[in-house]
């Protein structure tokens, strides 16, 4: 089985347990309290994918760090992951059980690129307008692409919308040797 499979499939245990014991706010918020601390302590992140630091070490680390941060379901399923030497996967589980949530949220997940830095009132125009479209709610997450030139590529699921200036140009690139200005 994939590595992406089982994230998933971790990802749909937690959301189930966090579902039955009414903790699926604590729980969305914990995974972020620990996403933050990751992205925070290289430290962290080498006591999380080390081989060679003992899974009842890892656990008791786990435990000291989170034990008065995160809701005790969280704690176990990270113990959990440990236990089952699954602690390598947890980045790829927190963006299963994220996309999950958005799911279970009617969220979708919009990544704009952009050549520029996009000002607030443009970014809150366009998830007024992306929500318009999709008729959900809009998680827009920006980055900066100086490749595109200009304009703006959004990408909605699997569907990417091309309005960048680069894109123009190689359109205009082979409608010229191709002979077709129609």
């Amino acid at each position: 089985m994939s590595e992406i499979a089982i994230s998933r499939r971790y990802a749909q245990a937690l959301n189930e347990q966090a579902l039955a014991t009414g903790a699926l706010d604590r729980v969305d918020a914990d995974l972020a309290v620990i996403r933050d601390g990751l992205s925070q302590s290289r430290e962290l992140v080498g006591i999380f994918s080390s081989p060679i630091i003992s899974r009842e070490k890892k656990a008791d680390i786990f435990r000291a760090l989170f034990s008065e941060k995160v809701d005790p379901l969280t704690l176990s399923f990270l113990v959990l992951l440990v236990e089952k030497r699954r602690e390598g996967l947890f980045p790829d589980m927190m963006k299963a059980y994220r996309e999950l949530r958005d799911q279970q949220m009617g969220v979708v997940s919009v990544t704009a690129r952009t050549a520029l830095v996009l000002a607030e009132e443009d970014k809150t125009a366009l998830v007024t307008s992306l929500e318009k479209l999709t008729g959900k709610k809009i998680h827009l997450e920006t980055r900066i692409d100086a490749s595109i030139l200009g304009g703006i590529v959004i990408r909605v699921g699997d569907t990417v919308y091309d309005a960048s200036v680069a894109n123009q140009l190689a359109s205009l690139r082979v409608r010229l040797e191709t002979g077709s200005m129609a």
